[in-house]
């Protein structure tokens, strides 16, 4: 797992995107609940620089995030009508 998985930074951009987004999987439509619902980079980060903003995170299911990985998908057309 990457260093920054554990730094302040993310641990608070994690929560912001929790007050902001949906509960919904950006990939598979699931309403996201508990231990379930995962904070994803849409663009993963690069030479170990994580872009933590908002614009760049999506709501995943723990299933989804992790067939998703590292790679990037695009992103589904709506946005959350709270941010």
């Amino acid at each position: 797992m990457a260093e920054w998985h554990n730094s302040k930074e993310w641990a608070k951009a994690r929560a912001y995107a929790k007050k902001v987004l949906d509960p919904i999987c950006s990939t598979c439509g699931v309403e996201l609940m508990g231990g379930d619902w995962t904070i994803d980079h849409i663009i993963p980060p690069q030479n170990g620089e994580p872009n933590h903003d908002i614009s760049n995170l999506q709501s995943m299911c723990r299933q989804c995030n992790g067939r998703k990985q590292d790679r990037t998908l695009e992103r589904i057309g709506w946005r959350s009508s709270r941010w």
